[in-house]
């Protein structure tokens, strides 16, 4: 279960603009539309328009009848390839051709901001209380979907923590007497210990305290865990910065200079990939590395093929210079569901009757996995498992499931299947203590329509020079320069402008 929220982190460290993770609901869905007269009526027709990451499902099936008989309609779901789906939406929006119901990856992208603007949608502020599952998701998830501070769609939750740990060999730090660390001073030497006192006790030179993510993005964990913002920081006069702006960017850059110099942490950082973290950590090379608070579980699976002994164990982020502890809050959603404003309000009021329905965790699993105890099986703790029925015949969560909202489950990136009941409750009380000192980009979603033109130049050569830091390429005096040559710059001033100016209308109560 819950596999399909693994792919929500697409931050890239420090960028200039965002070019797009409570417990579950248990409210009693509405069943408004379940009258006798309402059944008797001819079903009212509702399209939306999706995206998949597998072959397209059939409007066929059982999970679906059900839905459709319950509240007397006829949905009819058009799913699109998720690799098509940016110009399927922008072809649709250009010829005035989208269904009632449309998912888009981020309303602020220019095309759908002036869209919205010229009110192609349904303005839902004044509905989604109503509706109590929808209601109960995060207030946090509604502020960062929202434009110009109005609700205008439904969103595809996906949990606000749990997305990041830092992931420690425990039986290093046991062999080698240490505790994980809380500081960054700790933090640098427990990578030297792991580097320079063989903890995997083969006599052998061979490990490393930590690996990261270099290629194409340096992870933005590197650099937010010192305190100086994720991709933006809302400056002492209330002006919405870039990251890169902050003073602590210094700290950041500074500690990874010296951890890389030191031969402390896996070199060749320009080109390692995301999957080499777990594969170094997986393969007794590496100590430390950032990823999913429940890829802990995930990985002392795979690495006791090699090492039976082994356990890595996913903990906080050790506290920046200034004693406080910096992790970085996900979206809570991928994508929003639109309504089309030409549809009536009856219709806008079904739209919502049913994806208030199928926020549930019980209805999220009648149509991602169809029937229970025929399409899948669900044991005592939770755990999904589809049968061949099941897969025959199309279910899956990244196929079937992508035409609803979902219910909201904070524990998400913290469990799977097979998880001991200590190792899920150890996850659940970091994801509680993580939510605490968690912080959302003030930023998120806003693009300027400056940035959609240099964005990419921008972003790549911010990037360039932050990982030409760490690697010892340029020093901290050219750093300065550089942050300056962005201050000095006409061009990246307007931009500067056009986000400010978003950010008071995003933020308007």
């Amino acid at each position: 279960m819950k596999k399909w929220l693994k792919n929500t982190n697409m931050s890239a460290m420090a960028a200039v603009v965002l070019l797009a993770g409570c417990s579950s609901s248990t409210t009693t869905p509405t069943t408004a539309g379940t009258s006798a007269a309402d059944k008797s009526s001819k079903p009212m027709e509702i399209n939306i328009l999706t995206t998949t990451y597998n072959s397209a499902p059939s409007n066929d099936l059982d999970s679906l009848k059900q839905i459709n008989e319950k509240f007397n309609v006829k949905i009819n779901v058009t799913y699109v390839p998720a690799n098509n789906y940016p110009d399927k939406l922008n072809v649709m929006l250009a010829a005035g051709d989208l269904p009632d119901v449309t998912l888009v990856w981020d309303i602020n992208t220019q095309t759908f901001a002036n869209a919205t603007n010229q009110g192609a949608f349904w303005d839902l502020t004044p509905y989604i209380n109503n509706y109590p599952n929808l209601a109960a998701y995060p207030p946090q998830i509604y502020k960062n979907v929202a434009f110009k501070g109005k609700t205008m769609g439904i969103p595809r939750v996906r949990p606000i923590d749990g997305q990041q740990a830092l992931l420690v060999r425990q039986d290093w730090l046991d062999k080698l007497g240490l505790k994980a660390p809380t500081t960054m001073d700790e933090f640098y030497n427990v990578m030297e210990a792991f580097t320079k006192n063989d903890p995997d006790g083969n006599g052998k030179n061979d490990t490393f305290g930590f690996v990261g993510q270099g290629a194409p993005n340096i992870s933005s964990y590197f650099i937010s865990m010192f305190g100086n913002g994720l991709q933006h920081y809302v400056d002492d006069s209330g002006q919405l910065q870039p990251s890169f702006f902050n003073p602590k960017m210094k700290d950041a850059l500074a500690f990874w200079n010296k951890a890389n110099k030191a031969g402390v942490m896996v070199p060749d950082l320009p080109l390692l990939q995301t999957s080499q973290i777990r594969d170094f950590m997986t393969q007794d090379k590496a100590g430390m590395g950032f990823s999913n608070t429940y890829d802990g579980h995930l990985y002392t699976d795979d690495i006791k093929k090699v090492n039976p002994k082994a356990v890595i164990v996913p903990y906080l982020f050790p506290a920046a210079p200034d004693g406080k502890v910096y992790m970085e809050a996900a979206p809570g959603s991928f994508g929003i569901f639109l309504v089309n404003k030409k549809v009536n309000e009856e219709k806008l009021k079904k739209i919502l009757e049913i994806y208030d329905y199928t926020a549930t965790r019980e209805v999220y699993n009648l149509v991602a996995y169809g029937i229970k105890g025929t399409d899948y099986n669900e044991s005592a703790s939770g755990d999904i498992t589809q049968t061949e029925e099941g897969k025959k015949k199309g279910y899956a969560f990244d196929t079937s499931a992508q035409w609803v909202s979902s219910y909201f489950d904070k524990y998400v990136k913290a469990d799977l299947p097979g998880m001991t009941p200590e190792t899920k409750a150890y996850n659940h009380k970091l994801v509680d203590t993580i939510a605490t000192v968690s912080i959302p980009n003030p930023g998120l979603g806003l693009v300027t329509p400056t940035a959609l033109e240099k964005s990419a130049d921008w972003n790549k050569k911010i990037n360039d020079m932050e990982t030409n830091v760490i690697i010892g390429k340029n020093s901290l005096d050219d750093w300065d320069k550089f942050v300056k040559s962005f201050k000095d710059d006409p061009t990246y001033q307007k931009h500067l402008k056009e986000l400010n100016d978003l950010y008071k209308e995003k933020i308007k109560s």
